[in-house]
């Protein structure tokens, strides 16, 4: 039986309507703006990190900065997550050969990722440059693509705790144990440590975001980009359920070092010459407030109870996990209403490559003097508000304009065309 359609032999098209109070509005079919804007937020958390973005406090401090002081990371890395779930079909996985491409298309750009990510950090710059490690992210997610978002995100929430207690020991194994030689070898031969002095046993285990630690955040992206993330009851559940994981988390390190003589234990054994290679804090206190260098001293298991930003344990990975996850709910709710408001924010999301990049090199050329006695040297007279505006003003006008960011362009189109010619 032959199908009604127009003279062309065209199907109808059939509006199915929604149901009531299920779907956010504003997203439409296609991309998610609500990603966009929590990818924005992201960026710009790492600015008020790298150059100082934000407002002084009473005590002279940047009154931003503790709020976001790791968390923008990780919220960063749980997007990456998102973003593997939704090139791979998002709620709907793909199949067969189209998941093939998109496995590949993941690894490609993870493989492009790590030359991009060494030579920003080659350039000295005071940021821990995260992109060469996203090349590992990329790498280990791949394989689990297909999985339901049940194993992965159970996976996030065991890895989570086991990962921060393998780290610790393995960590004290390399700094006073049989796994010292090893990794002197290892680093002898790895050409990335003598470009960039980050190598691969930096980017799996001692670095400044080790996978070993870091990968709870990217597979809990990876659950949560498998979610129907256009229904507005999943994003209120990420609200919720991702407060609640942060609460419980800050609360137990809390309990732990206050209630339960964790913190009376530190204070006894701290020193900083403990601390000189982990973040160089002069005190106790100021270790705990402006956190570490990506992994904890492993001279006392005490360490582990600490929450501090950047620091790698297992109330660490949870709680910035459960604020990253609740952040995205939020964002995704909040795009809808505030589109047009919020638009320079997710613009800035939306070419997220184009402007880390770019404020990494802008610090580079600040700091090398290239500016100084031009007509340019206002920009780096105040860094700060200079990325700011330029990186909002920029992403919008270019957004608005052409579209697809200058690096994002070429990163998707090289990872497609190479992704499709792999059997």
């Amino acid at each position: 039986m032959q199908r009604s359609g127009d003279a062309h032999g065209r199907r109808p098209r059939v509006l199915r309507p929604r149901s009531p109070g299920g779907r956010g509005r504003g997203d439409g079919p296609g991309r998610l703006e609500g990603i966009d804007l929590a990818r924005g937020l992201a960026v710009l958390g790492m600015f008020v990190v790298h150059v100082g973005l934000g407002w002084t406090a009473a005590d002279g401090s940047n009154a931003v900065q503790p709020l976001v002081s790791g968390r923008a990371a990780a919220l960063f890395a749980v997007l990456a997550g998102v973003s593997i779930a939704l090139l791979s079909g998002g709620s709907s996985p793909k199949s067969g050969h189209a998941m093939g491409v998109a496995l590949w298309r993941v690894v490609v750009r993870g493989l492009i990722m790590l030359p991009l990510g060494t030579a920003l950090t080659m350039l000295g710059t005071p940021v821990s440059v995260i992109l060469a490690y996203y090349a590992v992210f990329f790498v280990l997610a791949a394989p689990l693509i297909e999985e339901r978002w049940r194993v992965v995100a159970g996976g996030a929430a065991v890895l989570g705790v086991v990962g921060p207690l393998v780290s610790f020991w393995m960590r004290s194994m390399v700094a006073e144990g049989p796994l010292r030689a090893p990794v002197e070898a290892v680093n002898a031969y790895d050409p990335l440590v003598s470009w960039a002095g980050d190598g691969f046993v930096n980017f799996l285990l001692t670095g400044s975001y080790p996978a070993i630690t870091w990968m709870p955040f990217v597979l809990a992206g990876l659950a949560v980009g498998r979610l129907d993330l256009r229904c507005v009851r999943v994003r209120w559940a990420l609200v919720g359920v991702g407060t609640g994981v942060a609460v419980l988390a800050y609360a137990a390190s809390w309990a732990a070092l206050a209630l339960l003589g964790g913190r009376a234990r530190l204070e006894a054994s701290f020193t900083p010459e403990a601390v000189a290679h982990y973040g160089g804090a002069g005190s106790l206190d100021a270790a705990l407030s402006e956190g570490f260098a990506g992994t904890v001293p492993v001279g006392d298991w005490a360490w582990l109870l600490v929450a501090a930003p950047h620091s790698g344990t297992p109330f660490e990975v949870w709680g910035a996990g459960g604020v990253a996850v609740a952040v995205v709910g939020v964002c995704l709710l909040a795009a809808g209403y505030l589109r047009w408001v919020l638009y320079p924010v997710a613009a800035v999301g939306a070419l997220a490559l184009t402007t880390y990049v770019g404020h990494v090199l802008l610090i580079w050329v600040v700091e090398a003097g290239v500016l100084a006695g031009t007509g340019l040297a206002w920009v780096g007279a105040d860094l700060a508000v200079s990325v700011l505006v330029g990186s909002l003003a920029g992403a919008t006008v270019w957004r608005l304009v052409v579209g697809r960011g200058p690096l994002e362009w070429p990163l998707h189109a090289v990872s497609l065309w190479v992704a499709r010619r792999i059997p």
